[in-house]
């Protein structure tokens, strides 16, 4: 009864302090009432449908480049994905084929031929020849 009568003193002490107690989420109303629920707090509506596709712009075509493109294959003449191919004399220009085998470099036209070479780790290497100023699509055999 002690432990009872002290937390009842104790209530009675903070109400003088704070004002009348409420559940928790809930706020008071006019006296005799029940308390109101506290409204929800606004959500944002997200949409579900997909952003438009927006087109990158393309660099402009420069008419002292050429763009050099092909295929690059294993020695079994299926296509090799992720073979890096460069020009010989810039290996930080590269291209790297996707999951078909193709893939496209623009390089700086020049009169004479542009070497080029593919590279795949563990499997083989092979350097070619194109035209630097009328390059025609190429097929690169590893190895070869």
């Amino acid at each position: 009864m002690i432990c009872r009568a002290a937390f009842l003193t104790l209530l009675s002490a903070c109400t003088l302090l704070a004002g009348p107690i409420h559940a928790i989420g809930t706020r008071p109303t006019a006296q005799g009432t029940r308390p109101a629920p506290r409204p929800a707090s606004p959500v944002l509506a997200v949409a579900a449908t997909p952003a438009p596709a927006v087109a990158l712009p393309q660099p402009p075509t420069d008419p002292r480049t050429v763009s050099v493109s092909g295929t690059v294959r294993g020695a079994d003449g299926q296509p090799r994905p992720g073979v890096s191919v460069f020009p010989t004399t810039n290996p930080r220009q590269l291209a790297v084929t996707d999951a078909k085998g193709a893939f496209s470099l623009r390089l700086p036209a020049t009169a004479g031929t542009v070497r080029l070479q593919a590279d795949y780790f563990g499997v083989g290497s092979s350097r070619f020849e194109v035209d630097g100023q009328h390059p025609q699509p190429v097929d690169i055999v590893l190895g070869q």
